[in-house]
């Protein structure tokens, strides 16, 4: 009897889930940039003017980081994710025309039309398995031109809907509505990635499309709902972004090609492809607007901010990678070294038992 109960302790150590590295050093890295901004560099980052100036880029951020991650999720990067927000604030801007009653159905033309250019890149690159990067490099040129003619030389009207901007620049206490949408759409994303039958079938044909495809899942159909999801959600960062600066123009979408692939790796994810964690992404893209704010507040200019942005992406895909090799559990532990002594003896313990 003492033998069986020794026996079953490797079995009970090997069910034990490793530490998750990546998602708990993002953490870690936020609360240790929070330390120094405010104690070493004198930043007051909970004053009333930097949580207004702060709250809203953060929650615009997380919204497009959020639908990048979906994209990076199937092992592809989007890069027409600049030219879908500029297009985005031009719908709202031009199809509203500042009328609040036209409001609603612009929003809803701009997001039907974001689902479209998800499902379009989708295609190209899952069913005819063309480069992501090339694919969306192509229809991000494309989406730009097309958005230069539909805007044509002069607009009417230069402001959204006086609706869309008051409610964007709405705040709860310090914090900006636009945040606290952020959060409630990662919230319910993680819900559905996690407890919904959908979201884990999409969550597993992200992490492996042949094991999905073999264990009868339609992964190129899920992996095409990820590029949609991505695309409608970088849609509704797009809406409260307008919203915020009120006048958007050809610049809007800018500043956000490379700085939401940093908040995803920084998350945890391989650019190769896997599970897409919304609070880790959310995480990654708080680092990011807290480093380029404090680094404003001290007098840096954007150049250094973007050195800085390419120095953490260095770093970040480092550690991601290293984090892999290294599991804190017993098991890899245990693999590590020599043969554990349980695993040669069970041979000898099960034929002294049938004995």
């Amino acid at each position: 009897m003492t033998m069986t109960a020794d026996a079953a302790v490797p079995t009970r150590t090997a069910q034990r889930r490793p530490v998750r590295l990546p998602a708990q050093g993002i953490l870690l890295a936020n609360v240790a940039l929070v330390a120094v901004g405010t104690l070493v560099l004198n930043v007051d980052l909970f004053s009333r003017a930097s949580l207004s100036t702060l709250t809203p880029v953060i929650g615009v951020m997380v919204l497009i980081a959020l639908g990048q991650a979906f994209i990076i999720g199937t092992g592809g990067i989007d890069l027409s994710i600049p030219a879908t927000i500029t297009l985005v604030g031009i719908i709202v801007l031009k199809s509203a025309s500042g009328d609040n009653a036209a409001l609603l159905k612009a929003i809803a033309l701009a997001l039907v039309v974001c689902l479209g250019i998800g499902l379009v890149n989708g295609l190209l690159v899952e069913v005819t398995r063309l480069d992501a990067l090339v694919v969306t490099l192509a229809t991000g040129q494309l989406i730009a031109g097309a958005t230069r003619m539909y805007r044509g030389p002069v607009l009417a009207v230069s402001n959204v809907p006086s609706d869309l901007s008051d409610f964007s620049r709405k705040s709860v206490g310090q914090v900006s509505v636009i945040l606290l949408v952020a959060l409630a759409v990662a919230a319910l994303v993680a819900i559905w990635l996690r407890y919904h039958t959908s979201g884990r079938r999409l969550a597993a044909s992200s992490v492996a499309r042949v094991a999905a495809e073999n264990s009868g899942l339609a992964a190129t159909r899920q992996r095409l709902v990820a590029w949609m999801t991505g695309s409608f959600i970088v849609g509704i960062g797009a809406v409260v972004l307008a919203g915020q600066i009120a006048t958007p123009d050809l610049t809007l979408g800018a500043p956000y090609l490379l700085t939401p692939i940093v908040a995803v790796v920084l998350g945890g994810a391989a650019i190769s492809g896997g599970r897409v964690r919304p609070g880790a992404t959310a995480l990654g893209a708080l680092f990011l607007m807290l480093l380029e704010h404090i680094l404003r507040v001290r007098g840096y200019s954007s150049g250094v901010a973007l050195a800085f942005q390419g120095l953490v992406l260095g770093v970040g895909l480092t550690l991601v990678a290293t984090s892999k090799k290294f599991r804190w559990s017993p098991i890899s532990a245990k693999r590590g070294g020599t043969p554990s002594a349980p695993s040669t003896q069970d041979p000898a313990m099960n034929q002294q038992n049938q004995e």
